[in-house]
């Protein structure tokens, strides 16, 4: 039972690399205009092209311009078999144009400009296909310009179909608040690190320090309260830099960040080993929530803001995450406060789980030192 408790902990945390927050995003940008023509910018990351397409064609670890264009027809048919237009459920002819490169913050782009055709203006629709088979977790921004409107969409594995203007029949309509809701949870349930000091937190939320010892608690809802209150300190903080950041007021360096966010897993961790902290826990959610503010910044700027809602998308992915965070601990803690009146959880399994959590932090906290 421990050693099968402790490989779960391992199986759930060990698939991240130094940089946890890198996603896989790519950014579209429809202009629409008049007479049912449009055109359709697509991003593509580099990093996210070379799952597909050989771009170091000599394999020096570097791609060039001419590499790149070396492969652009296939690029832009690739791209084209990956989008598809539909204006009152007749499909829009698609046809290669511009071709060039964009950088943004985490790389270079390749970008592939389209030019759409349709036979009408009404119930226009966008289907994005491109890299779910290679990543699941890729996100595609989509942006929607006519004339001075501009709208912002969010594409992802089953739910790839963006309504481009009003009537867009059965296609998804943008709703900014319910699309970063849904990236809030998704992150905090794929980012590791932030699982990973969650749980850190969880582990010993049953139990009580005594004369030098885990004692189990008495009550559900006393433990219930206790990790509340960590949690929304937590969240509270989170919410200050989150904001700060995204709203472009504080832009810390992202390394720094990674670190101090490795760093603060690995301490949570030991202290549930050798407990220094045992009161007033909210105060170490709170501080060290500042910290993973910034993080879950960093994820946002690759998703983006929308121009026009960006509080909303922001207020949405706030609650998102904190929404992620109490689904956690609603599966986690009725568990371990079943657990907590067994000697083997409070003197075997709580530390195997907190020292496994240790050294994964430890792990990242080199990695990201020597990135």
């Amino acid at each position: 039972m421990i050693g099968r408790f402790a490989l779960a902990l391992l199986a759930c945390l060990a698939a991240p690399a130094a940089h946890a927050h890198t996603l896989s995003v790519s950014h579209v940008d429809v202009a629409l205009l008049d007479n049912g023509a449009a055109t359709v910018e697509v991003d593509l990351a580099l990093r996210d092209l070379a799952l597909t397409f050989p771009l170091d064609a000599n394999r020096d670890e570097m791609i060039t311009w001419g590499e790149l264009t070396a492969l652009r027809p296939q690029v832009q048919q690739w791209v084209i078999d990956g989008i598809q237009m539909s204006s009152a459920g007749r499909d829009c002819a698609l046809a290669p144009a511009e071709f060039g490169i964009r950088r943004y913050d985490d790389g270079t782009y390749a970008t592939v400009q389209l030019l759409a055709r349709c036979d009408g203006s009404d119930a226009v629709a966008l289907r994005y296909s491109l890299l779910f088979d290679r990543d699941p977790q890729h996100r595609a921004l989509v942006t929607v310009r006519h004339g001075n409107d501009a709208t912002s969409a969010i594409a992802r594995t089953g739910s790839d179909v963006i309504g481009l203007s009003t009537g867009a029949g059965t296609a998804r309509e943008s709703n900014p608040f319910v699309d970063y809701l849904h990236e809030g949870v998704h992150h905090i349930l794929i980012g590791y690190d932030h699982l990973a000091f969650l749980v850190s937190l969880l582990l010993p939320a049953a139990l009580i320090r005594m004369r030098g010892e885990w004692q189990p608690a008495d009550s559900l809802r006393g433990s219930f309260l206790h990790v509340l209150g960590i949690v929304t300190a937590f969240t509270l903080a989170h919410s200050v830099t989150l904001t700060l950041s995204a709203l472009g007021w504080i832009i810390p360096a992202s390394r720094p960040v990674e670190v101090a966010i490795a760093a603060s897993v690995l301490l949570a961790a030991l202290n549930n080993l050798w407990p220094i902290v045992t009161g007033r826990i909210w105060m170490v959610g709170f501080a060290f929530g500042l910290i993973h503010g910034f993080g879950f910044a960093g994820a946002l700027a690759e998703l983006g803001l929308p121009t026009q809602s960006r509080l909303l998308a922001l207020l949405g992915f706030n609650l998102g995450v904190e929404l992620g965070q109490l689904v956690v601990v609603c599966l986690l803690l009725p568990i371990l406060f079943a657990l907590r009146r067994r000697r083997i959880y409070s003197h075997i399994a709580m530390p195997v789980a907190s020292l496994a959590i240790a050294g994964l932090a430890a792990w990242w906290l080199l990695q990201r030192i020597a990135a």
